[in-house]
């Protein structure tokens, strides 16, 4: 993970390094050598979870480093857990969102904007933007498995049957909005308490 990450939004990566515990510095939006410190505090932690967990393909890479450090360790966890899933691919396709990116993707299908409805979440109305969410894509021959039709969510189901532990939350249990494709962390805390202890930069725990 780098400044480059989240380079539009230094405010947001300030809070992630606050909750994880690495960064105690003010939350001003602006990057100086404690946040750059702290930056390389957290590469150095994602590494060493990648190296005691397993490392997965690139994409997965890349979506697993923007998560919190004990949701990266669930999440190559999951993610070994999911090789036992025969015939099928696993891969981690979406991970830590900025409230921007969040509102960003709140818009598709919305006020003239092309393509279907993804997300009834707004910016901070979704635990993608805590860094303790990520949604995975099943390919099968290369093909991707989106889980929107009948069969496709069956797959899905018959994933979350694998990798599933108590320590984690899948949105195809959800009932007013199902959503297959995504695993986030338990929490005992409401969404709206997650996301005053996060802009706070606070611990979940």
């Amino acid at each position: 993970m780098s400044a480059r990450l989240f380079s539009d939004d230094i405010l947001f990566y300030q809070r992630i390094l606050s909750v994880a515990g690495i960064y105690q510095g003010k939350l001003d939006g602006k990057w100086s050598t404690a946040v750059d410190a702290a930056d390389q505090a957290f590469a150095t932690e994602s590494g060493q979870i990648a190296t005691q967990l397993g490392s997965f393909d690139q994409r997965s890479e890349g979506n697993i480093r923007t998560l919190l450090p004990q949701t990266q360790r669930e999440a190559r966890s999951f993610l070994t857990r999911a090789k036992n899933f025969a015939g099928f691919e696993v891969r981690i396709i979406s991970g830590s969102r900025t409230y921007a990116e969040q509102d960003q993707i709140f818009r598709k299908g919305r006020f003239g904007n092309p393509g279907p409805i993804v997300t009834k979440a707004r910016g901070g109305q979704s635990n993608h933007n805590f860094g303790i969410a990520w949604d995975v894509g099943i390919f099968q021959n290369g093909k991707y498995l989106t889980g929107d039709s009948k069969p496709e969510a069956k797959i899905y189901k018959q994933l979350s049957s694998i990798v599933l532990t108590s320590d984690l939350e899948w949105g195809g249990n959800w009932t007013s909005i199902v959503d297959m494709p995504h695993y986030q962390m338990k929490l005992d805390l409401t969404l709206e308490q997650v996301r005053a202890r996060f802009e706070k930069g606070r611990s979940f725990s």
